[in-house]
Parts: structure tokens; C-alpha cells; sequence
């Protein structure tokens, strides 16, 4: 679900089985559903009738699925490097009979032609697995360089410092979102040490914005915030 060449293979190494991915996310991730509608709101009170959205990192086709319905006019362009996470998108769109224009592309945002613009984009559990050493900053870069001027982006991350005070008070509550959800309590704990607090590179909130600031994205907004992952919208400049 990832979005620019320097990341790993999740069809060779995926933090879960793909198939499982829609059902394991819900388990772990607080509110899912919840960031995409509220993500959705942010957009549709932005773009108009028509519009183009560029997806990056599109992942099963959560984003396209809750947009598409409600927004006939929309396009999409959904890019990923997986080709197995595509499939199941495809198979998604494909049963909900979506009637909007629809690509999906394996690959990269850096892929797309630079004559390739969008009214709109989001960036959606995507850019914590990218480290912060130019990756990051580099992914905002090529989002960014693809929007129309004023164009709106949307962007939902992991944050925090970890070993902080604040980070482990809500790591310790955000384990027992999972275990409400019926997964024991071992599978939890495996699950954190060997795969969240490993794969996610989490920074703190103010990096986020100076990264959005640096490249290129202005007037930026929190609109949500659940556990160790928020919500921000801003405009390209």
C-alpha cells in the first residue's frame, strides 16, 4: 500500500496475508472506516461535480469504494505497488458496479507522466512505513507535483514519538482496541512487537506539517485524530 520506488514489497513480504488485510485493518486500525468517511467529507466539500483524484497508494480500494458511489462524476487513479492488493481492488469495484472512470496502476506516483494533473488526492495509511530520510518528504514532493494549483490533498499518518510518556499512555489503550475485537490478547502483543512498532515509522505531528510545508502544501487542517494516527488537509500552493 505503499507509494514511491524506496519502499518494500508488500506481495513478498506483507505485514499480513493480503486476503486478510480488509479484516486484520479493522481489527487494529481504531475508527478505519471512520478516516475515510471523514477523509471523503474533506474532499466533497472541496472538489466539484467533476474531478480527478489521484489515490496514492490505493491499497484494497477503500478509498475508491467509499468515494465513487456518491460521487459519479468523480475519476480515480489508484496507484500501488501490489499487484495482489490491485487485485482485490479491482474485484471490489468490480462487484459494487461503480459507474466512474477508474484506473488502477501498479507502481509509483513518481510513474505517472508529469502532464498527468488532479483536482484532488489522498494519502491514506501510506506514508508511515517510509522512513524519514528524504522518503517521505520525497512521496509529498511527487503527490504534490501532480495536483492542479489550490488543489486539495488529504493525508491520514501515524504519529507520535515513541518512548515518549504520551506515546507508550496511548500505545497501552490502543492494544485493547483489538482485543474488544476478539483477538487474544498474545495476538495482539505479537502483533505490536513484530510488526507495528517495526514497520511503522512514526514521527511527531509537528515533522508532518513541516514536511506537508516543504513540499508545497499550505492552509493545512487537523480533522481527525484516533490513537497514533491523525488526520491533516491542506492545499497545494
Amino acid at each position: 500500500m505503499t507509494s514511491t520506488s524506496q519502499t518494500g514489497n508488500f506481495d513478498e513480504k506483507p505485514p499480513v496475508k493480503i486476503e486478510e488485510y480488509d479484516k486484520s485493518i479493522r481489527q487494529f486500525c481504531g475508527a478505519y472506516e471512520e478516516m475515510f468517511k471523514l477523509s471523503h467529507c474533506c474532499l466533497r466539500a472541496r472538489l466539484p461535480t467533476y474531478a480527478k483524484v489521484l489515490v496514492a497508494g490505493a491499497g484494497t480500494g477503500m478509498e475508491i469504494s467509499e468515494f465513487a458511489p456518491l460521487n459519479p462524476g468523480w475519476s480515480f487513479c489508484g496507484v500501488d505497488p501490489s499487484a495482489d492488493m490491485l487485485a482485490l481492488a479491482g474485484k471490489k469495484i468490480f462487484e459494487k458496479k461503480l459507474v466512474n472512470e477508474i484506473e488502477l496502476r501498479k507502481g509509483y506516483v513518481d510513474d505517472l507522466k508529469d502532464e498527468e494533473v488532479f483536482d484532488g488526492a489522498t494519502c491514506i495509511l501510506v506514508m508511515h512505513f517510509l522512513k524519514d530520510d528524504g522518503t517521505k518528504l520525497e512521496l509529498l514532493k511527487s503527490i504534490c507535483k501532480r495536483l492542479k494549483h489550490g488543489a486539495p490533498f488529504v493525508l491520514i499518518d501515524g504519529f507520535g514519538e515513541p518512548g515518549s510518556a504520551d506515546f507508550e499512555e496511548i500505545k497501552t489503550s490502543w492494544k485493547h482496541y483489538p482485543v474488544i475485537h476478539g483477538v487474544p490478547g498474545e495476538t495482539v502483543e505479537n502483533a505490536f512487537n513484530d510488526v507495528i512498532l517495526k514497520m511503522v515509522q512514526f514521527v511527531p505531528e509537528s515533522r508532518i506539517l513541516e514536511l506537508l510545508g516543504m513540499a508545497g502544501f499550505t492552509r493545512v487542517f487537523k480533522y481527525y485524530s484516533g490513537f497514533l494516527y491523525g488526520g491533516w488537509m491542506g492545499y497545494k500552493t
